[in-house]
């Protein structure tokens, strides 16, 4: 085109349009004498495509450049928070560290974390911010609080003049508080104030997201790390309470579940008022104790009722449940005569063979409190035929339904390791078939699962002396085959243990065998699991449970 005089001589001009990734520029040639032909526009058109292309991948380049420094401030900070799960479990440590890093990789004069508690904010890490460790707020105050209630992040600018949003820094400047999320729940806040850089934090809000929710998932591991530890550390302290009641040491089940559970005083009592045990670290609380004891109905069969308290903090409706397993185990103080010392039997070496972890701190606490000694006790048949030449037992009381063995399997495999072992079979199938397999497999003895505990004891020591121990109800078994020997035949080489059956407390033998699912009920029975927490685990109805409970007592006699 045209394009008017250059000095004395006419002047003319190209044009081509440039397509960019965010608009259109134009690319303009001039020159003076010479018009510009087709070729020459043509050539022009393709320095501006190649232009466009130029500058677009330079700016993807640019763009590129900038994703990977935020993403090596994401990974270089997410490394820090697994090797701080590594290093430490303890969520302040983390928090502190993260931080820290935050700041240093962010460019932030300040940064802070706030965890939601209940229905308040609490700092727990703060860097280059006068806000002290610990400060709260509500859930629903200032900017922290409206972002941790909505879930959304905010971004601001310079001070805050809003009543509404009037926080604990008023005076930050730019800033940006972004929610902690585990899935759905908001778990707190991150907050970054005082960018060090000319360029803020307008270009690392993506980056921040991201590390956020890195945080939030760390922290999220802690707690459950957390849960197991104190789900593990209660199981290991109900066992102690456990133990210490089943061999009738009140002071040491009270204390222990004091010590463990957090409680200042814990006081027993029997069904009728009759104080079983009391321990207490102040009179305020051995007061409270004493009365909450004296005020609850004791739950149906446990025989117990139990007080606790605290003064450091009230109780949480979460504590409810350890707190009621407590009491059942504290429960066995009931049912071991604590005024009368129990009947001590003499050391005998007993190694126990149980898979089922209930059975196991029961047969542990029965023999201890008969003053038996614990030589081993497993769960698999390998297992405890490893033991018979380290611990060298005098007896093995040995479960037929193990994961790799099973009835006269397990004693055989016994058998080929010592053959002079006594062995007592203690299991709930009480067939006559099953038994005789198993005597003929080299048992020295039989004991069903629900006889009287005086009948287990017996059974063993007079396996320790030789004899061959059978209850009542498996000599009654065995009476009935076809092809039994006759008692009278059988009196030379045997001899037959039994308990008096009119003895006080000892249960009447069961006339029918038990179902899978009635031995799975009274194994919770045992542990101590209330009516609620059974029907629970068993995935059945509370008035179900109740029902298999009275068809128990009803077999059981």
């Amino acid at each position: 085109m045209a394009a008017g005089r250059w000095e004395d001589e006419a002047a003319f001009a190209l044009l081509t349009r440039i397509d960019l990734p965010d608009g259109e520029a134009l690319l303009c040639a001039l020159r003076h004498g010479v018009p510009f032909d087709a070729v020459e526009l043509s050539t022009a058109s393709a320095a501006a495509e190649l232009l466009a292309m130029s500058v677009g991948d330079g700016r993807a380049m640019a763009e590129a450049k900038h994703e990977s420094a935020q993403n090596n401030d994401r990974v270089a900070l997410l490394e820090r928070l697994l090797t701080g799960l590594k290093e430490t479990r303890d969520a302040s440590a983390l928090l502190a560290r993260a931080a820290e890093d935050i700041a240093t990789r962010i460019g932030a004069g300040g940064t802070s974390i706030m965890l939601v508690e209940g229905n308040r904010l609490r700092v727990r890490a703060s860097v280059g911010i006068g806000v002290p460790l610990g400060h709260e707020q509500r859930v629903d105050e200032g900017i922290a609080g409206w972002v941790a209630s909505r879930g959304e992040r905010v971004v601001l600018l310079g001070p805050v003049d809003d009543d509404r949003f009037h926080g604990s820094d008023p005076q930050a400047g730019e800033s940006v508080i972004v929610p902690l999320r585990a899935g759905d729940e908001v778990i707190g806040v991150l907050n970054v104030k005082r960018p060090t850089g000319d360029e803020g934090f307008g270009e690392k809000l993506d980056v921040l997201d991201a590390i956020a929710g890195d945080v939030a998932r760390a922290l999220v591991a802690i707690r459950r790390i957390d849960d197991l530890e104190r789900e593990w550390r209660s199981e290991v302290a109900l066992e102690d309470v456990m133990r210490h009641a089943a061999a009738s040491d009140a002071e040491a089940a009270a204390r222990t579940a004091a010590s463990s559970f957090g409680h200042h005083a814990v006081v027993v009592r029997a069904a009728d008022g009759t104080l079983l045990a009391l321990h207490a670290e102040d009179k305020e609380c051995r007061e409270a104790a004493l009365e909450a004891s004296a005020k609850v109905e004791a739950p149906p069969g446990s025989g117990v009722r139990v007080g606790v308290a605290r003064h450091d903090r009230p109780y949480e409706p979460s504590e409810e449940q350890l707190a009621g397993r407590a009491a059942d185990a504290l429960g066995l103080l009931a049912h071991a005569g604590v005024e009368s010392a129990p009947t001590r039997h003499s050391g005998v070496r007993v190694l126990a063979v149980e898979d089922h972890p209930v059975m196991r701190l029961g047969v542990r606490a029965l023999l201890e409190r008969e003053g038996l000694i614990v030589a081993g006790i497993t769960s698999t048949c390998a297992e405890a035929v490893d033991l018979i030449a380290e611990n060298e037992p005098d007896v093995v009381l040995l479960d037929l339904g193990l994961p790799d063995a099973s009835g006269p399997e397990a004693v055989a495999r016994i058998r080929e390791v010592s053959s002079s072992l006594p062995i007592i079979a203690f299991s709930v199938e009480r067939t006559p078939e099953v038994i005789r397999a198993v005597l003929r497999a080299g048992a020295n003895g039989y004991v069903s699962k629900d006889a009287p505990s005086t009948q287990v004891i017996a059974a063993l020591e007079a396996a320790v002396q030789g004899l061959t121990a059978l209850g009542p109800a498996e000599a009654r078994a065995l009476s009935r085959m076809a092809e039994a020997v006759p008692v009278a035949e059988a009196a030379e080489d045997t001899a037959e243990v039994e308990v008096d059956d009119s003895e006080p407390g000892a249960p009447v033998p069961v006339r029918e065998p038990l179902t899978p699912r009635e031995l799975e009920l009274l194994r919770y029975l045992a542990e101590g699991y209330t009516n609620k927490e059974i029907a629970r685990a068993m995935v059945l109805a509370e008035d179900t449970v109740k029902k298999g409970v009275q068809t128990l007592i009803a077999k059981l006699g």
